[in-house]
């Protein structure tokens, strides 16, 4: 008669449980994504092996699901911004759009500055602060899309740069 062994299931084997289910993904396609045999990602599920970075790696890249990147992080003050796979559209629209977003946001920084500067931050300052705080996630964004932009343009000069 065989014997089952008690897996001891740990908490990042229910949260790759969890993170497949909540992005429908299967065990096939993690494998396509990592190149693991499908038989081993049913070992990290079930608890049987330690689940390798490849596999998180992995799964933050197709999902941008930011748990992952918390798994890794924890309780380190830090944020990401994830850049996009569809490339920047360097028209005049886009980046006067940019521009004049930047432009907000470094008007909304200097009063930030200004407010630390002073030595005191009170309730004289609650509106800034809060515009702030609305306006941060956008700024992260246009600083990775001006980022994005950059990089993608200079890859086409160099790409142009080195054909004979």
């Amino acid at each position: 008669m065989e014997t089952t062994k008690d897996n001891d299931v740990s908490d990042d084997n229910i949260f790759l449980q969890l993170l497949l289910e909540k992005h429908n993904i299967s065990a096939r396609q993690l494998k396509g994504w990592t190149g693991i045999a499908e038989s081993t990602i049913y070992k990290y599920l079930s608890g049987e092996r330690t689940i390798p970075s490849i596999i998180w790696r992995s799964i933050f890249a197709h999902t941008h699901d930011i748990a992952v990147f918390n798994l890794i992080a924890g309780d380190v003050p830090c944020i990401i911004a994830t850049i996009s796979k569809q490339p920047f559209v360097l028209n005049s629209d886009a980046l006067r759009q940019l521009l004049m977003m930047r432009q907000k946001q470094l008007y909304l920084e200097q009063l930030i500055l200004d407010i630390l500067e002073d030595g005191r931050v009170d309730s004289s300052d609650t509106k800034a602060v809060a515009n702030y705080r609305l306006a941060f996630p956008d700024m992260v964004t246009a600083q990775a899309q001006i980022y994005q932009a950059i990089l993608n343009a200079y890859s086409k000069t160099e790409t142009a740069n080195a054909k004979p």
